[in-house]
């Protein structure tokens, strides 16, 4: 879409970007699943500035997250970090060079988006990194210089004993939250069955032409396409459905899973290979597909007969998305490990 075209849609929802913001409302209890330590003396000292220049929508949601516990404050770029800092973010590791610019792979040799911050409890400061690069590969460069390195996307590979996952988080969450409460509070109507909407640039285009041309062809309420929207309007469809499709982009996880399942919609998607802090199981947090998706009509349609079990899931997915996808969950477990490290 031209610039133009998309700048009228934002100001057709500008009240979505002005109104004051909530925070998410949460369907589960964090104190209970996710309790804090005790976080007397602890305080939070964050970067003035990042690596990639478009981190701050990424990072800003956990340092929001962050302040709303324990004191923060903003300093300047250690003299040691510049250099991989000037250049983009973590040094991808030299056994992965090899996969540079191929399919769901870096494509520069920073390419892991990430930054340093520490955390002061007392007298005692603990250096950590936060990787939020959509890429299941650690840095094990920026690994070997911090004391905790939390990890949104975690590899199925051994780890290094530093590396901790933290979980996966909404591209939005502010926006997010005002939808979430909407559909809390019954305000939308699910009134359609399957919901899929895709970007066309990435690198598993193939598979989400695939998606939509099968529910495109069944008789099933489809809504979506190939082509996207503006936040709000994506997120007033997103209200909507039953069940919300999901495929992988330039990487196996996209924002799209968590948002679904914040809003209550039950993810179908090919089996997932993400490692999150709690395990997202089959049947329980969301429902698998072929590895092709080549059965996601009769998948989808088996779902939607069993009414009990498409409550259960979506239920279950949006406690899901409370403990493993919610800035207000990844800092609880930055704080919890930064705490027990110094212990």
């Amino acid at each position: 879409m031209s610039t133009l075209p998309r700048l009228a849609q934002h100001a057709r929802h500008l009240s979505w970007y002005v109104n004051n913001p909530s925070e998410i409302p949460l369907c589960s209890n964090l104190d209970q699943y996710l309790p804090f330590p005790d976080l007397t003396g602890v305080r939070i000292l964050w970067p003035n500035r990042y690596s990639w220049r478009s981190g701050s929508l990424c990072l800003g949601m956990v340092k929001d997250a962050l302040t709303s516990i324990v004191p923060l404050a903003v300093r300047d770029i250690c003299e040691k970090d510049r250099r991989w800092h000037d250049r983009g973010g973590f040094p991808v590791p030299s056994d992965k060079t090899s996969f540079l610019g191929t399919p769901c792979n870096p494509r520069s040799p920073n390419d892991i988006r990430g930054d340093i911050f520490e955390v002061q409890c007392g007298s005692r400061f603990v250096r950590c990194a936060y990787d939020y690069s959509d890429y299941p590969i650690v840095s094990t460069e920026i690994a070997g210089q911090v004391d905790l390195y939390f990890k949104c996307v975690t590899p199925l590979t051994k780890l290094p004993r530093n590396v901790i996952s933290v979980g996966y988080f909404p591209s939005r969450p502010r926006l997010l939250a005002k939808a979430r409460r909407k559909v809390l509070q019954g305000s939308f109507v699910k009134n359609i069955d399957v919901y899929g909407r895709f970007g066309t640039w990435t690198d598993s285009q193939a598979i989400r032409e695939r998606l939509v041309t099968r529910m495109q062809q069944s008789s099933l309420r489809f809504q979506g396409g190939l082509g996207t929207v503006v936040f709000p309007a994506y997120l007033k469809e997103l209200m909507r459905p039953k069940i919300a499709l999901d495929a992988a982009g330039q990487a196996q996880i996209t924002h799209r899973f968590p948002e679904a399942m914040a809003l209550g919609a039950v993810i179908v998607s090919a089996p997932s290979t993400c490692i999150l802090p709690e395990s997202l199981d089959v049947g329980v947090h969301y429902v698998a597909t072929k590895e092709d998706g080549s059965d996601v009509v009769e998948i989808c349609k088996d779902v939607l007969s069993d009414e009990d079990r498409l409550t259960r899931i979506a239920n279950n997915a949006m406690k899901f998305f409370d403990r493993n996808f919610s800035p207000q969950s990844i800092a609880r477990r930055i704080l919890y490990h930064a705490v027990h490290f110094t212990n």
